[in-house]
């Protein structure tokens, strides 16, 4: 999980390299963590192409628009 100085940033546009926290990124048990910004989404879904399965709804971490 990000910690919350880094969504901070995230929410402000102001983090130094938003690109190093956001989008897929490997976790120290070997899975994996998705983290977004998407200003006024209710809801984030993570899904496979082609079969559309969805394999995970992101959790909001930010009223401004910050699931992980």
């Amino acid at each position: 999980m990000l910690n919350p100085t880094d969504v901070a940033l995230i929410c402000q546009g102001v983090h130094g390299d938003p690109f190093a926290v956001l989008g897929p990124h490997g976790t120290a048990d070997g899975g994996t963590s998705v983290r977004v910004f998407i200003p006024g989404a209710a809801q984030v879904r993570v899904v496979a192409t082609p079969s559309q399965e969805v394999l995970a709804t992101l959790a909001r971490r930010h009223d401004d628009g910050f699931f992980e």
